[in-house]
């Protein structure tokens, strides 16, 4: 098992984060990392799409296990592989004044996570981060539209 932590502070109320983190098609339009999704936002929901991993894309079908408006979005990976390796994403928003803390948790578990992380590790670290300064950078974006 392996883990990996990203934290931002967003200069957008945590409605705004949420509001863009769970409108899945428009990943498409922002999002460096998961390049497509789609399926239902909500609790036990099955999304599919594909993200980028370093030179690589890869297809993935998630079930969301959290959903909490305006505060957290988590869902892992389920199917056959998951008994060999199962990744865990949440993302985590708590206002603070007028802006969000933003808290990314990857976890990578099963037989074969040392292997995926070797392979994959920083192209999913990378994406993680990447992810985030878009969420941020989008996030402000639609604060100063609503500003002017």
């Amino acid at each position: 098992m392996w883990k990996f932590s990203h934290e931002e502070i967003i200069d957008a109320q945590p409605e705004v984060v949420f509001e863009l983190i769970s409108d899945l098609p428009n990943y498409q339009n922002w999002n460096p990392f998961v390049i497509s999704a789609s399926g239902p936002s909500e609790l036990g929901g099955v999304i599919s799409g594909k993200a980028v991993l370093g030179r690589f894309t890869s297809s993935y079908r998630h079930k969301i296990f959290e959903y909490v408006p305006n505060a957290a979005l988590c869902w892992r990976d389920f199917g056959f592989l998951s008994l060999l390796f199962c990744g865990q994403r949440c993302r985590y928003l708590e206002a603070r004044g007028d802006k969000t803390h933003f808290k990314c948790e990857l976890e990578i578990t099963g037989l074969l996570s040392g292997l995926v992380n070797l392979i994959f590790g920083n192209a999913l670290r990378g994406g993680v981060v990447a992810e985030a300064k878009a969420i941020m950078s989008e996030c402000e974006k639609i604060v100063a539209l609503w500003q002017r």
